[in-house]
Parts: structure tokens; C-alpha cells; sequence
């Protein structure tokens, strides 16, 4: 089962009584009038309260992959014109909601799809939790033996379990992980690159960074005069803590053989999701910025600083103690705090995971195409294997270059990669194999952000040093301030990594498309849209964007 850490837990019980009644005679969804309206209950026999907004049932009608699906929420006692909005979860791909409650649309993925709503009459809101149900269809017996004798012989396993957590530590990380506290200015949080709302992500090709004059919050609307942007594409941080190496660079990581986790401040104490989560705090452009009291220190005094900072707010010295003891609030232990909660963002039931289980009717016949090519004649598992499709390995897969760059090379905007971690040459423009796990939900991708779709991405393999040269970022989420810092392409185009050469350039576009499908299908619903994760509040008091 996942985990919910008790804060989270307590907040959605608390949301549950604001809703009402679920558990009324008709399975019914409650509903308030600020809080103090009379009757702001549902009714119960599913009829509702004449008069007040009321959802009379939470069950959806069964669904199937594939199949044109329609159904509308059942309200009754409406004043006026019903408004819906989901406020976390989501529909499956495929299907979309009305702002008046319809629900239509093919679903693309089998599995139980949860969500949760506000819809108010302008009178009247209410809260409720639902599932849409998904299920699958019998495809073709000749596709699942031939995907059946791959997996087997390949020894294919699905996710491992999520990890046990220690629920204060998980509430702390939540906490710290939403606060500006931990910047220099008070003004970004790990959320501003991560947050749930781009599904821990931000949307970005490259992340817009601290300043003065930062603008538009998180995601595509976030801007800087400065046009200040991170080198690198933030990755999402879905099952970080099953992660051996981190950073597109893996500059912090255990490498194989090794015990201890590497950093660039050397061997540290600490996994590597909690050592990884101390090195953005110093990072000047993405979260320490310049202009505050603290310029002048060291990185290390500068990760003190802030657990001072911490220490002057009697909520985070309460929780510290509950999730450490007495006397543990340090720089190690906000990072193990830190790393909790990115650990409890760990999800192991997608279509995928389901079929390797044993359920036959998890895949569509598409996606089952898709899977025989990736681990077959594709040769995507070259690279892309074990649970999380990642073996941690670096490669140049000639990626088009273009922003500020880690002033190297051309213009001195070029980013050299792993070489940064290993000094060895060899490894220039090469980046680490990134996990495919919920990979449709975490556009654009590369190490740079170069390309928005998956269709694109599996084009570029196919296609190659065509791809690259074809190049012009017009297409690209930034493009106004990125396309034109596009660098010339021979320096990447010298040393592509052989096992991207390897991948046939004959793919025809109905296997891209499968290829794609199959991606897909890599998406756990429960990791979709976790705006429930966001706090109201945090306990420095500073504001969090939603």
C-alpha cells in the first residue's frame, strides 16, 4: 500500500468531513455554504437536501479501454448553473470533464483512476472523491505469448513495492519542500521546479531561476527580466529514492562497486536522494541567489544558516523533534526529511506493472506491439531495463545544445555533461539514462528539455544526426528566449554513443506510435496531478504557490 503521511492524512480527513456525508444511505457527497449554512449536509436516500447542491452518488460507471465512455455527475438541488473543476487526480488519458459535470472520451489506459472535485452553484460547494475504473479488453493471443516469451526471457519484473516511511519525517519534507524559507531571498522553494501541479516537474525546458523580478510562479508562465534559466531540465522526482544516481551528470550517486554516496563536496553520511537535495540550496541560480545576508558564506555555513533560520520558527523545531528527536534539527536531517517525502512519491502500479503481474488485459494490443519492440528489435532496453527502464548509464544521444550552457565549449554556452563529474573526455555530452517511469507526464525531455512529445523523442533515435540538424527549438515550450541561443551541432554530432546508433533507423510511424503507447502505459494513475500534496500554509508563514 502507499503511504500517506498523517498531516496529508489528517488534512484529507478533514476535507472528507467538509464534503459530508460519503457514507450516507446512497453513497451521496456533502456540501457547505462556507462552512455555517443550515443544511449544508447531503440528504440521505441519495435525494439530497431540497434546495442545496448535493453529488447524490460517488460511483462512476464501469469503463473500457478503448471504448467511447460517457456519463454525467449526478447533482441535484442546484440553484444556478453547476461549475466542476478537479482540483487533484485526474480522468485517464483520452477522457476530459465539462465544467458542468459531463464526462466523455475514450480512455487510452486501463486501471482506477482517482480524482477529486469542487463543484458549487454559486450558492452552494461541495468536495467529493471519485474513481473512474478502467478496464481492459482481451487483445490478441498471438501478441501476448510473443510478449509473454520476452518477458521471460528477459526476466522482466515490475516496481518493487513502495518503501516504508516514517510518517513525521514524510510531513517535515512536505513542509521544507514547499517553503521559500530554504532560499536566499525567500522567494523559490524545491516546489518551484517540482511541483504537482506539472507533476513534479515545471513544464519548462529549462527552469526559470532565482532573482529579483522573477514572474508567474511555477510552470510555463514563470519568466525573469534577467532571462536567468537553469542549465538543465528539472527532472521529476517520482521514485527518487530507488535511484542509485542522481543529477543528469550523476555527480551525486553510489557508483557501481562503491558503498559510499560520491558528491562533488566529497563522500557523504547520507543516501543519495537525501545528499542530492542539499546541493540546489547552494546552487546560486536555482535556489540561493544573491543580494541577502548570506552571500558571504561558505556552502556550508550557508546550509547552517538556513537550519538557523529553521531553528528561529517554533513549528519546524516541533516537527524536527518529532521526526528525529530532541536536538536533531541539522543539515543532514533536512535533507533526510526532504528526501522522505520525494520517497513517498514512489508509484508502482501502472498498466505496466499490472501486466507483469499477471494481468493479461492491463495492455492494449498497441501497447503490448510497443513493449515487443522496446525490448525487441528496438533496442531500447539497452539502456532503458530494470523496474524503473533506466540502468543509469551515460550516453551522447547528440542532443542539440542551446541556453547558458556550463560555460564550456562553443561560446562558452556548451554543457559537457558527465565529463564535469568524471574529468575524463571521453565522457563529453554524455547525460545519465533517465527512468521512463510515468514518462508521459513529465515533458519536454532530455537533458535539456529539447523536445515536447514522446513522438518526437522516438523520431529522434530513429532519425538521428538528421533529427539533430533539423533542429530549431521553434517548437519548444521557451522558444522565444531559447531558439535563438542554439549552437552549432558539429561538436555533439562527433561522438554519439554507439548503443544509440544501434537503434534501427527503419522504424516504421506505426511502431513510433506503439513505441509510444507502450510509454504510456508506464503512467501510475495515482501519480497524476498530486495538487493534493500542496499545503495551505507552511510554517514560516511565507507564501506557496499553487
Amino acid at each position: 500500500m502507499r503511504y500517506f503521511a498523517p498531516g496529508l492524512l489528517a488534512l484529507s480527513i478533514l476535507f472528507f468531513f467538509l464534503a459530508a456525508a460519503c457514507d450516507q444511505p446512497g453513497g451521496s457527497a456533502g456540501a457547505s455554504s462556507g462552512g455555517s449554512s443550515p443544511g449544508g449536509g447531503s440528504g440521505g436516500g441519495g435525494g439530497g437536501t431540497p434546495g442545496v447542491l448535493t453529488l447524490t452518488s460517488t460511483a462512476l460507471p464501469l469503463a473500457t479501454v478503448g471504448q467511447f465512455y460517457s456519463t454525467s455527475l449526478p447533482f441535484t438541488g442546484a440553484q444556478g448553473a453547476v461549475f466542476v473543476a478537479i482540483t487533484s487526480g485526474a480522468l485517464p488519458t483520452g477522457v476530459s470533464m465539462t465544467s458542468a459535470g459531463d464526462i466523455s472520451g475514450s480512455p487510452l489506459l486501463t486501471g482506477a483512476w482517482g480524482f477529486s472535485i469542487e463543484a458549487t452553484d454559486g450558492v452552494t460547494t461541495l468536495f467529493a472523491q471519485l474513481t473512474l475504473n478502467v478496464q481492459g479488453v482481451a487483445g490478441s493471443p498471438q501478441l501476448e505469448n510473443q510478449l509473454r516469451q520476452v518477458i521471460a526471457q528477459k526476466n522482466i519484473q515490475p516496481m518493487p513495492q513502495p518503501p516504508a516511511l516514517n510518517a513525521a519525517q514524510v510531513e517535515l519534507g512536505r513542509n521544507l519542500f514547499f517553503d521559500k524559507e530554504l532560499s536566499g531571498n525567500r522567494d523559490v522553494a524545491c516546489a518551484t521546479c517540482h511541483h504537482p501541479r506539472f507533476n513534479y516537474g515545471d513544464g519548462l525546458n529549462l527552469s526559470v531561476g532565482v532573482g529579483v523580478g522573477a514572474t508567474g510562479g511555477v510552470g510555463p508562465g514563470r519568466d525573469h527580466p534577467a532571462k536567468t534559466f537553469v542549465p538543465r531540465n528539472a527532472p521529476a522526482i517520482y521514485n527518487v529514492g530507488m535511484m542509485p544516481e542522481l543529477f543528469w551528470d550523476k555527480r551525486v550517486g553510489i557508483p557501481p562497486g562503491q558503498q559510499q554516496t560520491m558528491t562533488p563536496e566529497g563522500p557523504m553520511n547520507l543516501p543519495p536522494d537525501a545528499a542530492q537535495a542539499l546541493f540546489p540550496l547552494v546552487n546560486v541560480t536555482e535556489m540561493r541567489g544573491t543580494g541577502h545576508s548570506l552571500d558571504s558564506l561558505s556552502d556550508s555555513a550557508y546550509r547552517q544558516a538556513l537550519v538557523a533560520r529553521l531553528a528561529a520558527i517554533n513549528d519546524y523545531v516541533l516537527m524536527f523533534d518529532q521526526a528525529f528527536g530532541a536536538g536533531n534539527m541539522t543539515v543532514d536531517n533536512m535533507a533526510r526529511a526532504i528526501a522522505a517525502f520525494e520517497r513517498s512519491q514512489t508509484f508502482s502500479n501502472a498498466p505496466w506493472d499490472r501486466y507483469l503481474r499477471g494481468e493479461a488485459n492491463a495492455l492494449t494490443d498497441a501497447q503490448k506491439r510497443g513493449a515487443s519492440i522496446f525490448f525487441g528489435p528496438g533496442g531500447c532496453d539497452a539502456c532503458h531495463s530494470g523496474p524503473l527502464l533506466t540502468n543509469f548509464s551515460t550516453h551522447n544521444v547528440i542532443i542539440p545544445q542551446f541556453g547558458p550552457g556550463q560555460n564550456q565549449g562553443l561560446q562558452n554556452r556548451e554543457d559537457f555533461g558527465f565529463e564535469n563529474t568524471t574529468g575524463n573526455a571521453g565522457n563529453r555530452y554524455q547525460f545519465r539514462v533517465p527512468s521512463l517511469r510515468n514518462v508521459a507526464l513529465t515533458a519536454p525531455y532530455m537533458h535539456n528539455g529539447a523536445f515536447n512529445t514522446l513522438t518526437e523523442v522516438v523520431n529522434h533515435y530513429r532519425n538521428k544526426a538528421a533529427s539533430t540538424n533539423g533542429f530549431t527549438g521553434l517548437n519548444m515550450v521557451q522558444a522565444a528566449d531559447l531558439a535563438p541561443t542554439l549552437l552549432p551541432t558539429q561538436n555533439v554530432l562527433q561522438t554519439p554513443s554507439q548503443l544509440f546508433l544501434n537503434v534501427p533507423g527503419n522504424l516504421s510511424p506505426q511502431q513510433v506510435n506503439d513505441i509510444v503507447a507502450f510509454l504510456e502505459a508506464l503512467t501510475d494513475p495515482a501519480a497524476v496531478n498530486r495538487m493534493n500534496e500542496v499545503p495551505d500554509t507552511v510554517p514560516s508563514g511565507l507564501t506557496v504557490d499553487r
